[in-house]
């Protein structure tokens, strides 16, 4: 398919780019000007919110990702990403429903699993936490586990499930994950 400089799926892709380079408010301008010309386009809503999210304005995020969903509301990395948004925002009840509608949508998305879980350990919540991290290690692929094992070995170390904690840890050493 031919992408004519004037398409969105032109300004979208100059975008990236932009951003990939750090040049975040250009390429805030050109997610503007591609959705001048398509307004309803997901993806570049979604877009546009990382950009927002790299300079430090979340309640632009929020704002796009919210369109974003108003135009997908199926997609689960979406209301995932606009609950960490929350979240980073300091509103734990918003990102706790985003959290639970991208997992309603998507039970096997490893990573909405683990930001529910950090959402939890962050509540103190330790066993809901530990659950969480545990159905995320269950379904993210190894290479991508990281995060969530680690995790689940300082949430067991919360709750006192020693065995547990050491388990992680080892499997993060073998990994090769410093866990200095």
């Amino acid at each position: 398919m031919l992408t004519l400089p004037d398409s969105p799926a032109f300004l979208n892709a100059s975008a990236v780019l932009l951003a990939a380079e750090g040049s975040h408010k250009e390429a805030i301008a050109c997610f503007f000007q591609g959705l001048r010309l398509d307004p309803q386009n997901p993806v570049l809503w979604f877009n546009l919110a990382m950009s927002y999210r790299a300079v430090g304005e979340l309640e632009g995020a929020k704002t796009a990702l919210g369109h974003a969903v108003a135009a997908d509301a199926t997609d689960s990395d979406t209301l995932d990403t606009l609950g960490v948004v929350f979240h980073e925002s300091g509103q734990d009840a918003p990102a706790e429903t985003c959290f639970r509608m991208a997992l309603e949508l998507d039970p096997c998305n490893g990573q909405a699993w683990n930001n529910f879980g950090v959402l939890a350990f962050s509540q103190k919540k330790y066993r809901e936490a530990a659950r969480a991290f545990e159905t995320a290690v269950s379904f993210l692929p190894a290479g991508d586990s990281t995060d969530a094992l680690i995790n689940l070995r300082d949430t067991y170390g919360e709750i006192g499930e020693t065995e547990k904690e050491a388990r992680c840890a080892a499997m993060l050493k073998t990994m090769g994950v410093d866990q200095t």
